[in-house]
Order: structure tokens, then sequence, then C-alpha cells
């Protein structure tokens, strides 16, 4: 089951939906009670086909050109260290009221609700079934987490709903409720849910240690919403950051115990360990991965990823301000922006390749790279795909590689496009809950232990030990508009250089409130050597430092981020009209 679990999650999805009607949102259906009730719940097979379908809703490496994409999540959400070839509305203050539809959906939480309903008809014997109820309760706090994310406070509701019930037209409850309620199904997805080692279906599976790190990462996104959106219209009176920052840090805590079946994948080559681990097919092995999903060309599961990282880029490029998270491989600041007056183009890519900290020179290709060593012969990276456009294009000179593997069958310039790329997928990794014990500790001001946290991270890339008071942009840190002490600034640079393309950023620079490092500014790439570029088309202009300046014209004035607005969505303005309790978001 462990090697075809993916291919049933694809089919139930089918599967279910036919059984259910499940797929239409509960305000333009009729109510759900043709399942079948009478003759589905008995088993807990029956049980487990339903609980597949939520599988599905984890973003993952298909389409790297979409929101789905390992490389494309923060450039597509909008992001400070990715960027696509059109500024994010979001940073820029650009998103305009919607009247129906964004992501003001209930259908998934209306389905896991339905799975509460029925799943005490089971005749089988609970320990059977113990599994898909853990699962059902993590699915649950999944979807609302999405949904605070997205409005904030929301309306929670236990129960699925018909299209007369009252409660379809209830006031939104109180975003301490609706996150403590997302916490309390945690905790019941990991009483729940068996651990890894005795999980079926292995990593593969929803297990224990992946709730607990959900649960840190919920608890930790809490408690700096509240602590630095405090006084203003986002934060919830009375909430206290501290409560959220302990809970995130007793999660981390609780899964670095040794009973747990995690660590770091290390196999002592500190220049290829990072970018392998994201290029591996089997993850099964892998003990820092605690779930991940598996493709299969027997199964008709593939995808494009491997093509996009050799032949073309999606149009999805990194920025110099994810570049300067990166220390020399001392861990001393490194200067860029003093580099890039003399040393430009290619010699820049490789001079802060040989420098820096090794993950930099694995996340971004660098000349004479190899690119691909397959069927289809031998190619290295020349230089950033400057000059293309479309799908090929990127515009910054850094061209992402994390999660290249040069064996596989579909790398290769010229190659036709198609899906046969069976890389995995990585949901959830150790690497996080580490990150998320030292900030949460940090944030209470209380005694991180390094050595048991970022300090694997970096080993493992051959990196000298975590230094409090390390300044990563040389003699200046990062505005945030607000003051916080050395250590956090280091955990935050920390989590920006391991967590790279990996869609964490749009979140975090939420979560701090950190519009600051955006509003009135443009996203930079590389210093540009014109000379490299002699007979060829681009046409890009640069700034004072001589780095790309690829949003000049989109962007004449900077970024015009509303911080009064702009950290939350519109809800639909259709959904206000039917539903008088309903209260707008703050500047909506």
């Amino acid at each position: 089951m462990k090697t075809n679990i993916y291919a049933y999650w694809v089919f139930l999805l089918f599967t279910v939906t036919a059984l259910s009607s499940c797929k239409k949102d509960y305000l333009e259906r009729n109510p759900l009670t043709q399942i079948s009730n009478d003759e589905y719940w008995k088993t807990a097979t029956d049980l487990d086909k339903y609980i597949l379908q939520f599988y599905t809703t984890f973003p993952v490496i298909e389409s790297v050109g979409t929101y789905t994409g390992l490389t494309s999540w923060d450039a597509v959400r909008g992001a400070d260290t990715q960027i696509s070839g059109t500024a994010s509305t979001m940073w820029n203050g650009a998103r305009t009221p919607v009247t129906s539809g964004g992501n003001w959906t209930w259908t998934d939480i209306r389905n896991v609700n339905v799975f509460f309903e029925n799943y005490r008809k089971c005749k089988d014997p609970f320990h059977r079934y113990q599994q898909y109820v853990g699962e059902a309760h993590f699915f649950k706090a999944k979807f609302y987490f999405d949904k605070v994310l997205t409005y904030g406070d929301v309306p929670w509701y236990n129960k699925p709903l018909s299209m007369d019930s009252e409660e379809l037209y209830k006031a939104r409850d109180s975003r301490s409720l609706v996150v403590d309620s997302i916490l309390s199904n945690l905790d019941q997805a990991v009483t729940h849910l068996s651990s890894l080692k005795t999980v079926a279906g292995g990593s593969n599976r929803l297990s224990k240690e992946a709730a607990l790190l959900f649960k840190s990462r919920v608890a930790l996104f809490e408690g700096s919403w509240q602590k630095y959106h405090r006084g203003t219209e986002f934060a919830t009176a009375g909430a206290d950051p501290n409560k959220y920052f302990r809970i995130a840090k007793q999660a981390a805590e609780e899964l670095m115990k040794p009973e747990y079946k995690t660590g770091i994948y290390n196999n002592s080559a500190p220049n290829e360990d990072y970018n392998r681990m994201f290029s591996l097919s089997d993850q099964s092995a892998n003990p820092e991965v605690l779930l991940w999903k598996k493709f299969d060309r027997t199964q008709n599961l593939s995808h494009s990823y491997q093509i996009y990282v050799s032949d073309r880029t999606a149009g999805i490029s990194v920025t110099m301000e994810q570049i300067q998270q990166y220390l020399d491989k001392t861990g001393a600041p490194y200067d860029y922006l003093t580099l890039a007056k003399t040393v430009k183009g290619n010699k820049f890519l490789t001079k802060i390749a040989q420098d820096c900290d090794p993950r930099l020179s694995q996340l971004i290709w660098i000349p004479n790279m190899l690119m691909w060593d397959n069927s289809y012969g031998k190619g290295t990276f020349g230089k950033p795909f400057l000059d293309k456009s479309g799908e090929y294009l990127n515009n910054t000179g850094f061209q992402i590689k994390k999660g290249n593997d040069p064996k596989d069958p579909q790398a290769g310039s010229g190659v036709a496009w198609n899906t046969n790329s069976i890389t995995s997928s990585i949901i959830f990794r150790y690497a996080e809950v580490l990150l998320n014990y030292a900030e949460a500790t940090a944030e209470l001001g209380e005694t991180v232990d390094y050595e048991r946290s970022i300090n694997l991270l970096r080993r493992r890339s051959g990196m000298p030990a975590f230094v409090a008071n390390t300044d990563p942009y040389k003699n200046r840190y990062a505005d945030y508009g607000y003051t916080i002490s050395n250590e956090l600034h280091e955990i935050r640079r920390e989590r920006a250089v391991e967590l790279a393309a990996e869609g964490f950023r749009y979140d975090d620079l939420r979560r701090w409130a950190a519009h600051k490092l955006m509003l009135g500014k443009r996203p930079k790439g590389y210093p540009l050597d014109q000379s490299e570029w002699t007979g060829q088309k681009i046409n890009y202009q640069v700034d004072n430092d001589g780095l790309i300046d690829p949003y000049v014209k989109q962007l004449p004035s900077g970024y015009q981020f509303n911080p009064r607005r702009d950290y939350l969505e519109c809800i639909p303005t259709n959904e206000i009209t039917l539903n008088t309790n309903l209260k707008q978001n703050p500047g909506w």
C-alpha cells in the first residue's frame, strides 16, 4: 500500500465524489443526505476511502508554474524573495473587492464534518479506524487554518449544514475561538494518529509527527500575528502571543524527543545533500521527511518539474533579497552589494558560490553546473535565461535549481514538454520543526538549544555553529519597522535560507507584519554584465548598484502596500449580502 497510496488518493477522489456529490459548495446544492449512509460507513475501509479525498488538498510539486509548484508558491502569492513576470497585487495594494468566489468556499470543511457525523456508524473495532479519525481532525484543522490565513476570524461549524440551516447566517466567530479550536483538533489528531514507526503507509500517510509539526506551525503563526499586529485592526483584543509561542515550542520539543522517528538528511556531502534531498523520487528512508507524495509512471502519476529546473523557469526568479540572507562559509556577513559594483554577471554568480553558505549554490544555478546527464546527452548551465520569454524567462539572473536531478529522464535542454518526472514532493519536513522551536523559544525570551536545532541544519551544509549576533547585511539588519533582538534577526535569516522556495516566505512576512521590508521598494536581481550578452536581445534597466531592476516600469514608486487593509483578503461582497451578520475585513 505504501507504494501506491497516492494513486489511491487520485482514484478515490472521484469515487467519493460519485458517492456523495460532495464537490459543490453547500450554498449551491441540496444537503448531503443521499450518501447511502445506511450502506456506506460500516467498515474501516469505508472511512479510509472517504478520508483519502482530503490528501489531494496538499500543495505539491506537480505544476511548477502555478501555486501548486515547489518553486512558485511564494512568487505567485507574493514575497520579497521570489518573483514572477508580474508584480504581486497583494504587496502592491492593487487587489480589488471581489463579489464572489475567491477562497470563501466551505466544501472541504463541510465534507470533513460529514465524516464526523457518520464515522461512529462503523461496525469494526475502533482500533481499526482510529487512524482515520485522527486524519479527519488533522484535515479539519488544516482547512480552518487556511481560512484564518486568508480571512482572519471566520464562522466555526461543527456539523454539515443544509440549505435551510440557521447557522449559514451566523456571524464570524472570534479568531481566538477558531484558532483554539484548530489546536484542539490537532491535539485530537496527535492522540489518534499512529506514529511514523507504526502507521501503514509510512511517511506517505499522516502521523503523530506530522500533526505535531503542523501544531507548531499554527501556534507560531498565531503568536507572531498577535504580537506584531498588536494595536491594529488585525489583532485580537486581549490575546496573549506567549500562549501560542509556548504551544509552538512544546509541540516542537515533543517531536524533538528521541522516541520519534525524525532526523536530518545528511550524507556528509555538504555541497550536495540539501539539493539532493529535494531531487529524490523516494523519501521513505529519509528521517527528515514526515509526509511526502510519491509519483509512479506505472500509475500514470508524474509531473513536469525536472524540465522546468533544467530547460525552463516557469517565469519564476529568485531575488537579491533572498541571496543576501546567506552568510559566507565562515559564518560571517557577506557584502554582496559592494562585490556587485566590481564583479558582475557570471563572475558574480561564481564568486558568491565559492564564498558563501553551500545552500546558496544548491538553490540557484551557477555557471558550469551539470544540468542534465541522461539519454539526451550532457548539459551544463551557461548563463541565466535573461534573453528568454514566457515560461523560459528568468528576470533577475538568479535562476532556481533546487530539486534538480541531472539523471532524471525528463531533464535536458530541448526535451519536448512532458510530464514524465517522478521527483517526490515533500509536504512536511523536520527542518521546519527545528526552526519553529528556535523562533518560538527566542520569542519567549528563553534559551534556545541550538545544538539540537539550527546547528543540525547548518552542519549538513558544512556551516559553522549558529551565532546570535551575526549581521546578515553587513552592518545593518533588516528594517521591519520595529525592534527585535539580534537573535531573532538571525533565526529569521536562517529560516529564509533553509526554507527557500518552499512557500513559507509569504506567510512569514504576513505574520511578522513585515510590510516595511517591501513598502516603496522593488525586488532586485544580480549585477548585469552587458558584455556577456553582445549580439543578444536583452533590455533590463539597472539601479545605482548595477543590479537588474525588473519591476522598474511596473512599480515606479515601489510596492504600495496598504498596511490597514492588505494583510487579509476581502470577503466576497455577495456573501455579505446573503448573510448580513458577516462583517467585512478592515479596509475593504
